[in-house]
């Protein structure tokens, strides 16, 4: 409020102009789940025309995606209310419903990279089921804890004041101060408790970069084959560079004066994150959308041979798949029989005998083939050529 502001320079403060950080803050937010909404369409497009089918991982990143489509409007409507602004210019109506709001954004904003990293960790136990060499249970753990400390964080922030959450964004209002620290934890805590949860979600991105090299190192492909699957595989390394720099404006929890300008570059963060890891998780399945090339070059030596096998039988209910696995030639010298054939058509007929196996199409293969691994190229070939 302008009084406010005056009263402040009457006394003596320097008072900060009534710059609005707002802007900045809808940009990023809107571009980021944009952008990240046109990749998730491809990945499960993608899934769709391949497979006819989606899989565990898939409805986890889509779950990801309508979190961070939440919290992108929740931070949209806390910005129209004053967030982005300095404290002194809001009236007393304003602060309460950009606390409020803003308190909310925060549920959403650790909820939607929570699933999006456990549905990367999701794709990795489908992949490493080609490798056994690589053990899974380690992927579970991160699960767990993902689940565990993510929710936690949720917990420590809203009980933090006991059964008074309302305190916690009127705060602000007079007299509501003195009630804070009188009901309400240290507010040190919950950025502490945010520093713990940074930290940790920045190890399981650096989990998610190293298990993507190893299964690639196992794998048999030329090292620049390798280096172009890495780029793919071990994105995650981008997340990683995001929770750092998220978990470092985390300290703007405990700043209290100016809750509403000194949170911005947290919220933007926090918007960078979640759809960071969302893209970074869909990405390697967008493989296949640019082996086009590829797919033509293949397509003459497999029609042969394989033209009666559809994509469909790879992926039905069954789960079976169809695939030609030898062809033999036998010659016999066919004799005529009573008046059926003149004698002057008896000959050699040759003919085809075609031998068709059946092998499953397990999701741990399919997801190989599609992001490029060899063994699930090898097991799923018209997948990985189709």
């Amino acid at each position: 409020m302008a009084d406010q502001a005056a009263a402040a320079a009457a006394a003596g403060y320097t008072v900060p102009p009534d710059h609005d950080q707002g802007g900045r803050i809808l940009r990023t937010v809107w571009v980021l789940i944009s952008l990240s909404t046109v990749v998730v369409a491809a990945r499960i497009y993608t899934k769709a025309r391949k497979t006819h089918r989606l899989y565990w991982d898939d409805y986890l990143i889509f779950l990801a995606l309508l979190f961070g489509f939440v919290h992108a409007a929740l931070v949209s409507k806390a910005v129209s209310t004053g967030m982005g602004r300095h404290m002194m210019y809001l009236t007393p109506d304003q602060r309460e419903d950009t606390f409020r709001i803003g308190a909310l954004t925060l549920v959403w904003a650790f909820l939607s990279p929570m699933t999006g990293r456990i549905g990367f960790c999701v794709t990795l136990l489908f992949l490493t089921g080609t490798d056994p060499g690589v053990k899974r249970w380690p992927i579970w753990v991160v699960i767990f804890l993902q689940l565990a400390v993510n929710i936690s964080t949720i917990i420590v922030f809203y009980t933090q004041c006991g059964g008074n959450v309302d305190i916690m964004w009127r705060i602000a209002s007079t007299g509501n101060a003195a009630l804070y620290l009188e009901k309400c934890e240290n507010y040190h805590v919950q950025t502490d408790y945010g520093y713990f949860q940074g930290s940790f979600n920045t190890l399981t991105d650096a989990f998610l970069t190293a298990l993507p090299a190893i299964l690639i190192e196992h794998t048999r492909l030329s090292v620049r084959a390798k280096l172009g699957l890495s780029l793919l595989l071990c994105l995650s390394v981008l997340a990683m560079i995001a929770s750092i720099v998220k978990t470092y404006y985390a300290k703007a929890l405990s700043e209290q004066l100016d809750y509403t300008w000194d949170l911005c570059s947290y919220v933007i963060w926090l918007s960078v994150e979640l759809n960071v890891v969302i893209i970074v998780a869909s990405v390697p399945l967008l493989r296949p959308m640019f082996e086009r090339d590829r797919r033509r070059t293949g397509s003459a030596q497999l029609q042969k041979w394989d033209t009666s096998t559809t994509l469909s039988s790879i992926f039905s209910k069954k789960r079976a798949r169809t695939n030609l696995s030898r062809v033999d030639s036998e010659e016999n010298i066919i004799e005529p029989q009573g008046n059926q054939y003149p004698m002057e058509r008896m000959g050699i007929q040759v003919t085809h005998e075609v031998t068709v196996t059946y092998q499953p199409s397990d999701q741990a293969y399919v997801h190989a083939a599609l992001v490029g691994l060899v063994q699930g190229e090898i097991a799923n070939p018209r997948l990985a050529r189709t």
